[in-house]
């Protein structure tokens, strides 16, 4: 096996040179059979010029040293009404039965906005606005409904 072969001279080829070569018939070459041929292997690789495979490893690692700073702020948080159904049952029982209990249901709210109470919600005299009700604008609460019914009978 020959290695580092340097290649002094080179012949001077001109188109003259290629012009005067015969044809060749393709159809009359022997064929080629690729079986036989013998494995070849690259057993090894020498240095090339100043570049060489000694010293790079064959084993990486991945990690990240350092995370940014990351600052996160909520600028505001939606305005939600939510109701969730309540059902609550306390009692007090012995061995499986039940001495005194206490059934209640109804429904929570969660509220992210500000409250104001819908007309089911209001029970009691009238109440003074908080300041949040303040700033909103005026509602006309001076609508009513009328229901008449027409007897069929």
């Amino acid at each position: 096996m020959a290695t580092n072969v340097k290649v002094l001279t080179l012949p001077a080829v001109t188109v003259s040179d290629v012009q005067d070569l015969p044809p060749v018939d393709v159809a009359s070459l022997p064929p080629v059979d690729v079986a036989s041929l013998p494995d070849l292997k690259i057993t090894e690789i020498g240095p090339m010029g100043p570049l060489t495979l000694a010293g790079i490893p064959d084993r990486y690692t991945v990690a990240i040293s350092a995370l940014p700073d990351l600052n996160l702020r909520i600028k505001e948080i939606p305005s939600v009404r939510a109701h969730v159904p309540a059902n609550f049952r306390l009692g007090v029982s012995i061995l499986g039965v039940e001495l005194a209990g206490l059934h209640l249901c109804g429904e929570a709210q969660i509220i992210t906005e500000p409250y104001v109470p819908n007309p089911c919600e209001r029970c009691g005299g009238q109440r003074q606005p908080s300041e949040v009700e303040r700033q909103l604008p005026e509602v006309n609460t001076n609508i009513a409904a009328v229901l008449r019914l027409k007897d069929q009978g």
